[in-house]
């Protein structure tokens, strides 16, 4: 067997399959047979079709015997507990008080036991005249009377009515509390149903009612039963009249009581309950769920409960059809229908093979074909460099993504070794690939370097397979490349910016809490220094104490800068003034055999930037850039451009940093010093990483917190012994430069009270001492929920909240908002470890009064606070 190669672009012509004949026509007796099937199969399935439904219907009918059953007994439980509680107004007992009434109710366990039936009250009718008295005479009822919030029907208005009808007993909680009181007679639906129990001395049903509940509005009906003087039950409507007391009435939650009605019954069918003798003719009281709107029911079942006629409906739902065995009519059609078929196939098959086997050979010429062909295609079309060579590793296959990839033709590259794609360092790997081919390994996978036609060196990920023949003979290899240099480069800058992130966030943190103690340090030091001004031994070892944790306040800055939370002054700024006006100490702060040379665009746009976290980066990159030079001479270059960049630009030079496309000011600091190596390049912005034998802090890192805070880009060119370039990308914006408003004028000494909330204690402590001995009143909370304890219990008395905004339980942020709720004008200041761009991010609808960011002098707080009092008050 010779070699498997991929065929040319000129495939050979296939030969024309022969020409297919016309089958014969089935027998007669494949004829007979696909009939007498066919009727046997219908009519086992009109059979078994008939019995399901007869099976349905049955299913149907004791669905719909139940649920009615199960509807009788509930109501005739509700009649009976109603009928019980007419019995607490016998004439023997006299009318209950309110604690016997419910002690009876509590005694019936209502929720428990009857899910459906949500209270239980005495209703007493009361003449219009009598209504005041009424009300007076019962302490239960006083200022309670109230009517109904809505109605199915408009509410009777005030005064048609010659009487009144008032629940004047319920059950206790809150929903009783609720309905004591409450004039039910304004209810037309209530009303006609209380009337109607009166005459008839039976219990009675209303119409649809909507309750409203804690949970929300609920469908409902209410059950009225009379209640008379004297005993037994009054001859005439007129002396039941006369005789009547009030009525018991029960009210009955419809969706609890479908819900109880259906548990565990049929799923498959849905069941409407629907009011025949409603005034606005037949009215829907409740639906289950899957009850089809619009559509006819097909099962009604009338209803006599209650004095009113109700419809219960059924509608089958498609869920009612996916039982077992319903399915058997059409699996014996299908079945049927299979067999039957299939016997004539068998017959059709063997009156036309020689016909079929022709066919057959025909179009499996024509698939052959179509698949050559759709090979050549795929290797015309594939982004993939398809290589083929011979058992000596000498190309015979050479597709156009290999002549876009490595720059050879096809032509070119035929006969060639594959090992002249590979550099000579990587020979070796080659020679291993390669044995393990030969030797029976497939499926092999590399990523290696390789060379170009014009000497380019590219990253590939290869695919290599053996070619064998049928005795496991090999006969050359298929190699399969991918030019991945530009997505490992895009992996490897998203991986640095994800590590630089993940430093981020732990610096933020840590430079916060650091923020705390600071301020606490500097705090105490300070009152110290003024208690210490006659030791000056003392005086001086606070000063030292002073100095030093200001330095540490600066590294904790340095801290939030490499985390880019840094607080920027953010305005519109010409950097080529900057870097003029920065001239001089540039010159002093370099080698003296350094050269600095600025290369300055006039006229660029400005950029919205702080100007002295501008002046760091500048200082940083020039420091940095002659220190790679070392002691000999050199050059460093500032030099600053606008462009414009697209967002594939963008992409493609800053890759994994967010930026948007627009006008960009660009700043390029480039020295001819050592140059980088790029793991070194992959370090540099690391938190106190340094070549030099002794660190300086967190140098390059702030800087990129700096940049990476004003939503600018930077990237890093260099090449080890020839140099290194820091491009910078601030978006240019369009306001003008600013001038800085005159200071103003100092603010008379005010005085107050202040709550001071904090949860560290010696912070507390300092803020009290210090606002003390300045004059003001100092209250004390350990965080945010005491805060607002202290604001609820007397806000009248608090002028000034200072609020921090990192605490247990509540914080800062949620406090805030409390507080203004209680007392809108209540002034705040806010303090945090962490800056103000990044505390009040939250709050940036909802400002406060002030900020004050950690560690801050004394005289700061205090100096704060007053200009805070002094300042008109908000509205």
């Amino acid at each position: 067997m010779g070699p498997v190669s991929i065929p040319p672009m000129t495939a050979p012509t296939l030969p024309a399959p022969p020409p297919l004949t016309s089958p014969r026509g089935p027998s007669l007796l494949a004829l007979a047979v696909l009939l007498v099937s066919l009727g046997a199969t219908l009519l086992s399935w009109s059979v078994a079709r008939r019995n399901q439904e007869q099976r349905d219907l049955a299913r149907l009918n004791r669905f719909v015997g139940r649920t009615e059953q199960s509807l009788k007994n509930r109501l005739g439980r509700y009649e009976d507990i109603v009928r019980g509680a007419q019995g607490m107004f016998a004439a023997d007992r006299g009318e209950p008080g309110v604690e016997e009434w419910r002690a009876f109710v509590g005694s019936l366990a209502l929720q428990e036991r009857h899910p459906g039936l949500s209270s239980l009250a005495f209703i007493r009718r009361v003449p219009a005249a009598d209504l005041d008295d009424f009300l007076r005479d019962r302490p239960q009822l006083r200022d309670r009377y109230h009517r109904p919030i809505s109605d199915p029907l408009p509410l009777r208005p005030p005064g048609q009515d010659a009487d009144h009808l008032i629940i004047e007993l319920c059950e206790s909680g809150a929903r009783g509390a609720a309905a004591l009181g409450l004039d039910v007679g304004v209810s037309p639906t209530q009303r006609l149903a209380a009337e109607r129990a009166a005459e008839t001395g039976q219990p009675t049903l209303s119409g649809l009612l909507y309750f409203t509940l804690k949970e929300g509005r609920q469908d409902a009906v209410a059950l009225f039963m009379p209640i008379y003087s004297g005993p037994g039950l009054p001859g005439s409507p007129e002396e039941r009249h006369r005789l009547l007391k009030g009525w018991v009435s029960a009210g009955i939650l419809l969706q609890p009581l479908m819900e109880d009605l259906l548990l565990g019954e049929d799923a498959g069918v849905a069941l409407s309950l629907v009011d025949a003798f409603a005034p606005q003719g037949p009215q829907q009281l409740m639906a289950s769920e899957g009850w089809p709107q619009g559509g006819a029911p097909d099962a009604v079942q009338k209803l006599e409960a209650g004095g009113r006629g109700w419809q219960l409906r059924y509608a089958v739902k498609p869920g009612f059809y996916r039982t077992e065995g319903r399915n058997q009519p059409l699996h014996l059609l299908i079945g049927g229908l299979v067999i039957s078929l299939s016997l004539a196939a068998v017959v059709w098959s063997l009156a036309g093979t020689r016909v079929r086997a022709l066919a057959l050979a025909h179009d499996m010429n024509a698939t052959l074909f179509e698949a050559l062909q759709r090979n050549r295609s795929h290797l015309e079309s594939t982004p993939l460099a398809v290589i083929e060579t011979d058992g000596a590793f000498r190309i015979r296959e050479w597709n156009p993504a290999a002549e876009r990839i490595f720059g050879y033709t096809r032509e070119e590259a035929l006969g060639k070794d594959t090992r002249d794609l590979v550099p000579k360092e990587g020979q070796e790997g080659v020679a291993a690939h390669r044995e393990a081919l030969l030797s029976g390994t497939d499926g092999i996978r590399a990523t290696m370097e390789n060379l170009t036609r014009t000497g380019q060196r590219i990253l590939c990920d290869w695919y290599n397979t053996a070619l064998r023949d049928e005795r496991g003979r090999f006969l050359g290899a298929i190699f399969m490349a991918d030019d991945v240099t530009e997505r490992r480069r895009a992996e490897s800058a998203l991986r640095q910016a994800q590590k630089l992130e993940s430093l981020g966030v732990l610096a933020g943190g840590i430079a916060h809490d650091f923020n705390n103690l600071l301020t606490a340090i500097l705090g105490n030091t300070e009152v110290a220094l003024d208690l210490a001004k006659g030791n000056p031994r003392l005086l001086h070892a606070l000063q030292r104490v002073e100095a030093t944790t200001q330095r540490g306040a600066d590294l904790a800055r340095q801290l939030l800068a490499y985390a880019g939370k840094a607080h920027f002054s953010v305005q519109p700024l010409d950097l080529n003034g900057i870097i003029v006006e920065m001239g001089d100490l540039l010159s002093v702060s370099i080698s003296k055999k350094v050269v600095l040379r600025r290369d300055l665009q006039p006229g660029l746009p400005p950029v919205e930037a702080d100007s002295a976290q501008f002046q760091q980066v500048v200082m940083n990159l020039v420091i940095n850039a002659s220190e790679a030079i070392g002691d000999r001479p050199g050059k460093i270059t500032l030099r600053t451009r606008a462009a414009e960049y697209t967002r594939a630009q963008l992409s493609a030079a800053f890759p994994g940093q967010v930026l948007d496309p627009g006008l960009y000011v660009r700043m390029e600091v480039e020295d001819d010093g050592s140059g980088m190596d790029a793991e070194t390049i992959g370090r540099i912005f690391d938190p106190f990483f340094t070549t030099k034998f002794t660190g300086r802090g967190l140098g390059l890192s702030a800087m990129l917190g700096i940049v990476r805070g004003h939503r600018a880009g930077i990237r890093v060119e260099s090449t080890p012994g020839e140099g290194t370039t820091f491009i910078l990308l601030f978006p240019a914006g369009e306001a003008t430069v600013t001038i800085p408003p005159p200071d103003a004028q100092p603010r008379p000494a005010v005085s107050g009270t202040v709550l001071v909330v904090d949860d560290e204690a010696i912070l507390r402590d300092l803020a009290r001492t210090a606002l003390e001995n300045a004059g003001f009143q100092v209250l004390e909370a350990r965080d945010g929920l005491e805060a607002v304890e202290v604001i609820q219990a007397g806000r009248a008395s608090v002028d000034l909240v200072l609020l921090d905004m990192t605490m247990p339980r509540m914080g800062g942020a949620e406090a805030f908002r409390k507080i203004r709720e209680l007392a809108p004008g209540m002034r705040v200041l806010l303090t945090s470890g962490y800056t103000q761009k990044e505390s009040l991010e939250s709050l940036e609808d909802f400002p406060p009064d002030g900020f004050l960011q950690k560690p801050f002098r004394v005289r700061e707080l205090v100096a704060k606070i007053r200009d805070i009092l002094t300042d008109p008050p908000r509205r």
